[in-house]
C-alpha cells in the first residue's frame, strides 16, 4: 500500500509499460495520448475495461497500491486432526468440555500408536453462524498426558480477554496436534516417585497458558566456559535446548553463587603473594578481611568469541562475618595491562 503523497506521484509518473500490457493494447493507449499510469489513473474506470477488458483497471490499482494483493500462503495440514461433528448444537460450557476431553484422549492414542508426542494443541469452535474461534495451548515439552493438556485448556479459556461466546451453540469441534515431537516411552524408577522436574514443567506450562507464552521466563543452561554465558533466559513456550545443567555433589558446596553480578564490579585488594587469593578487600566502600579463600578456579579466554578477553582466576572468599564472595582476577602479574580483581557474585 502506498503510504505518502510523494511515492504515489513517483509511481504515477511511470509508463504504462509497467502494466506489462498487450503490444495492441499498448499502441492504442499511446495513440490515445495515455502514456503514463497518472493519465490513467484520471480516467474513469468503465471506460477503459469496456476498452481493454477488466484485467487493465485491476492491474493498474495493484501498482497503485489501492488493492491488497498479499499472498497467504497454503499451510500444511497438521499431522493429526480429530474431529466431533455434533447433530445437536451445544452452548454450555460443561458440554464443550466433555467434547475436548474426549478429542484429547482420541488424539493421545494416535500419538501413542506413533511414539509421538505433542507440543502444541489446537481447538477450532464452528458456530451454527458460521463463526470460528481457535484457541491454542503449548507445553514445554512433548506429552501424551490427556488430563495436563485438559488443564491447560481450562486455564487458557478462563484466562481469555474476550471469553468464548457459543452464540446459538457449536455444532462442530476440531482439535488438532500442529507441533510434534518423537517421544520414546520412559521407564519409571523403583521407587515410582516423580523426580520434580515434570511437575516443574506442569506449572510453567499452566502459567503459560494463563499469562500468555511471552509472560513466563525460564533459564536454559549454554555450554560456555564463561560465567555471564553460562546460562541465558528464554521464554517458556519456546523449544529449550537440548544442553543440560552440569551435575553436582549435593554434599559439596557450591561452586557458583546464586546472584551474579553483570557486569562483575571492579575491587580494591591486597594479596600476600602476587598470584594468590586476597587477604583483604574494598568493595562499596567497605573492606572485608579473608578468612578462608578456595580456588585458584582458572577460566581460558574464548578466542572464538571476542578477541581482548582476559583469563581469570576465580576464589571463592569467605569474611569473618561469614559472607562468602566470589571474586577473579583478570589477567596474570607482569602482563600488561596490569591484572584487576573483581567481585562477580555472592553466595547465599
Amino acid at each position: 500500500t502506498i503510504t505518502t503523497g510523494q511515492d504515489r506521484m513517483v509511481v504515477r509518473s511511470l509508463p504504462i509499460t509497467a502494466l506489462e500490457l498487450g503490444a495492441k493494447d499498448h499502441q492504442a493507449l499511446t495513440r490515445a495520448g495515455l502514456r503514463t499510469l497518472g493519465d490513467l489513473d484520471d480516467r474513469p474506470t468503465a471506460p477503459l475495461a469496456a476498452r481493454f477488458g477488466p484485467d487493465l483497471p485491476v492491474r493498474l490499482a495493484r501498482i497503485l497500491g489501492q488493492e491488497d494483493v498479499r499472498i497467504t500462503p497454503l499451510r500444511p495440514p497438521a499431522p493429526c486432526i480429530v474431529d466431533r461433528i455434533l447433530f445437536e448444537p451445544i452452548t454450555e460450557t460443561t458440554d464443550v468440555m466433555a467434547v475436548i476431553d474426549d478429542l484429547l484422549t482420541e488424539a493421545m492414542a494416535w500419538l501413542d500408536q506413533r511414539r509421538l508426542g505433542g507440543r502444541a494443541f489446537e481447538v477450532a469452535f464452528f458456530r451454527v453462524d458460521g463463526a470460528t474461534r481457535r484457541i491454542t495451548v503449548r507445553t514445554g515439552w512433548a506429552t501424551r498426558d490427556a488430563a495436563s493438556v485438559m488443564l491447560l485448556f481450562k486455564e487458557r479459556l478462563a484466562a481469555l480477554a474476550s471469553p468464548l461466546d457459543a452464540g446459538f451453540g457449536f455444532d462442530q469441534l476440531r482439535l488438532s496436534v500442529p507441533v510434534t515431537q518423537v517421544l520414546a516411552p520412559t521407564q519409571a524408577g523403583f521407587e515410582g516417585e516423580p523426580t520434580g522436574a515434570e511437575d516443574l514443567d506442569r506449572l510453567i506450562d499452566r502459567l503459560t497458558a494463563r499469562l500468555g507464552p511471552e509472560a513466563v521466563g525460564r533459564f536454559e543452561p549454554v555450554e560456555s566456559h564463561l560465567p555471564e554465558r553460562a546460562a541465558r533466559l528464554v521464554w517458556a513456550g519456546r523449544r529449550q535446548g537440548e544442553t543440560a545443567w552440569p551435575a553436582r555433589d549435593p554434599e559439596s558446596p557450591p561452586l557458583r553463587p546464586l546472584q551474579m553480578f553483570d557486569p562483575p564490579q571492579p575491587i580494591e585488594t591486597i594479596a600476600l603473594a602476587p598470584d594468590g587469593p586476597p587477604a583483604l578487600f574494598r568493595w562499596r566502600r567497605v573492606t572485608h578481611q579473608v578468612a578462608r579463600a578456595e580456588g585458584p578456579e582458572r577460566i581460558g579466554d574464548e578466542w572464538w568469541r571476542r578477541s581482548g578477553h582476559r583469563a581469570r582466576d576465580y576464589y571463592r572468599v569467605e569474611d569473618h562475618e561469614g559472607r562468602r564472595f566470589w571474586l577473579f582476577r583478570a589477567g596474570f602479574y607482569g602482563e600488561e595491562p596490569e591484572p584487576r580483581w573483581y567481585i562477580h557474585g555472592l553466595f547465599a
